[in-house]
């Protein structure tokens, strides 16, 4: 398998077998990539890039301990810390300007600026309301079977300390494939999306995105250069807090197969080169080797070398993950599946939970979306999502009016 390593000196890779262990890593590192053994000390933390006290991460430091029995497989990242000097040959085609050439001012400003990794987020931490996780993760791998990507927006809070809260996930129209995603977006249904958000107190905090187990066979990054794009494009819409979840299918030790989460969040070197227009319209790539990089239009530094192409990894920050429940109910068909919403899912929902309060029937943002393609959305949806906020009376007249297009 193949591990990726992160130093102050870039991005490589070393191959080792499946059962390897720490102390057979760190001898394929000192043979491979001309470190001294004992100089060498590993982490799955970032923070060892920045510490002055490399001793104190022990997470790696057991070495008979195998790579799988600590979380880390195929294309895992792991951080590299040592004292020599190294002159790090380039993992990318380096671009130089004959002497003489014109450089435009554009050029020379991307000249200066020198991709490094970020070492704290500025989102604290991500809690996803375990019914609304589920319910995506389930979808994709049991009905898609991690065959396509897949992508959603992420709706929730953020305190004033940065954490942010996940309370539920919206399915855009898109079209999926092994290796790309094309979002379809619609605009009118964005609308009553954000609408329904807003009367609930909430906004679009995040991103979801998933990777194939096509692309995981052979995957040797967190997230691709067309998904970094997209990334940093949500992102700079949405606030410095915004954040995306990457789901891929992994295997534990015994390989037995799980469902993996992973949050980012772009690093501001990253959003720049979006805001900047620096970030190349084309991403898609046939060379998979190159599937972790994004095309960048002019020349910028990492690792001191100047390049077009950035290592991903370069660009993303590690979110601590958290869940919780929320308060909205997650059962509801979601929008823009391979089966469409019917009336039945509505009467078969409001059947099952015919016990509970009316608003506590409707506390569910998949079916409040699906009313709001019948009601109008500034009067009767405005009321309705305001009963299921304060938990108040749903009127008599609106309840006859969903039990009839439910066909109750």
């Amino acid at each position: 398998m193949i591990i990726r390593l992160r130093s102050r000196d870039g991005t490589e890779r070393v191959e080792v077998p499946d059962n390897a262990t720490v102390d057979e890593l760190k001898g394929k590192i000192s043979k491979d990539l001309s470190i001294p053994y004992e100089q060498i000390t590993l982490s799955a933390n970032q923070a060892l890039l920045m510490s002055k006290n490399p001793a104190a991460f022990t997470d790696l430091k057991e070495g008979s301990r195998t790579l799988r029995g600590l979380g880390l497989g195929h294309g895992a990242m792991v951080f590299m810390k040592y004292d020599i000097e190294r002159d790090v040959a380039p993992s990318v085609k380096c671009n130089t300007v004959p002497f003489g050439q014109h450089m435009e001012v554009a050029d020379m400003m991307a000249k200066w600026t020198r991709i490094e990794p970020q070492e704290k987020p500025h989102c604290q931490s991500c809690s996803f309301d375990a019914q609304a996780a589920n319910l995506f993760q389930s979808y994709v791998r049991d009905t898609l079977a991690f065959s396509i990507q897949r992508c959603g927006f992420l709706y929730g809070e953020c305190d004033d300390e940065g954490s942010v809260r996940v309370h539920f996930i919206y399915e855009p129209p898109q079209e999926g494939s092994v290796n790309s995603l094309l979002l379809m977006r619609n605009a009118e249904e964005e609308r009553r999306v954000d609408f329904i958000a807003h009367q609930l107190g909430y906004k679009r905090v995040g991103l979801v995105l998933t990777h194939s187990n096509a692309e995981d066979s052979e995957r040797d990054f967190n997230v691709s250069g067309a998904q970094l794009a997209l990334m940093a494009e949500m992102q700079a819409e949405g606030g410095e807090h915004f954040c995306t979840a990457v789901v891929s299918l992994a295997e534990t030790e015994e390989g037995e197969p799980y469902v993996h989460f992973e949050l980012f969040q772009v690093s501001d070197q990253g959003i720049k080169l979006h805001t900047d227009g620096l970030v190349a319209e084309e991403q898609e790539r046939e060379d998979e080797e190159k599937m972790g990089f994004l095309k960048v239009t002019k020349d910028v530094i990492v690792a001191g070398k100047d390049t077009k192409e950035v290592d991903t990894d370069f660009l993303l920050v590690v979110v601590p993950i958290l869940d919780h429940e929320g308060p909205l109910k997650c059962t509801f068909p979601v929008e823009n599946r391979l089966i469409a919403q019917t009336a039945n899912d509505l009467r078969a929902h409001l059947s099952a939970h015919k016990s509970r309060e009316y608003c506590q029937r409707l506390a569910d943002f998949h079916l409040l979306l699906y009313l709001s393609k019948h009601l109008d959305l500034n009067t009767d949806m405005a009321l309705l999502v305001d009963a299921v906020k304060t938990h108040g009376t749903v009127a008599e007249g609106y309840q006859l009016i969903i039990d009839s297009i439910a066909g109750l």
